[in-house]
């Protein structure tokens, strides 16, 4: 039986709701880290718009107040521990409807790989991103391996899901 059905792939049709929920993760975890360290947060953005500086953004929270590196981390380590809790749950669910996990794996699973990926590249091109931000305030090699260890271990964990757990022999 195949691990992905036809039928599976219509969920791809619901890429911006996962996009949004994703960007709401992501602005979401500058936002408590800012307000952990004291910051006072002015706007907080989850929909696309176009900045005339930077171009593109999925989303972007303002803030007034000194932060930290980890106020630009914190969307990765939540990215990395989101990953691990819905591999945990995809891996090892015995029974749930097939809609319901492949959802959990895209919005707990994919959508972090593809978060990290996505940032991780615009670090080289783009000078106001959070890795640009992260490799001119640590040691270069560090960032990149944090990046390239998680980057990898989200790859190798989506078809270790996708062809051992319980869920995945399971038809559309």
């Amino acid at each position: 039986m195949p691990v992905l059905c036809r039928r599976d792939f219509l969920w791809l049709l619901l890429w911006p709701l996962y996009q949004s929920l994703g960007t709401i993760r992501h602005e979401g975890s500058h936002a408590f880290m800012a307000l952990a360290q004291g910051a006072r947060i002015q706007q907080f953005v989850f929909l696309p718009s176009i900045d005339q500086d930077r171009g593109l953004l999925w989303g972007y929270v303002s803030y007034e107040g000194s932060t930290t590196w980890l106020t630009s981390a914190a969307p990765y380590f939540v990215d990395l521990l989101t990953y691990l809790v819905f591999f945990a749950i995809c891996y090892s669910v015995q029974s749930l409807p097939r809609w319901l996990w492949l959802n959990l794996v895209i919005v707990g699973m994919i959508s972090p790989m593809v978060n990290s990926l996505y940032n991780y590249q615009a670090g080289f091109w783009r000078p106001s991103s959070d890795v640009a931000q992260l490799l001119a305030v640590l040691p270069g090699p560090a960032v990149h391996l944090y990046f390239a260890a998680t980057i990898v271990a989200y790859a190798a964990g989506l078809p270790v899901v996708f062809r051992y757990s319980r869920m995945a022999s399971r038809g559309g």
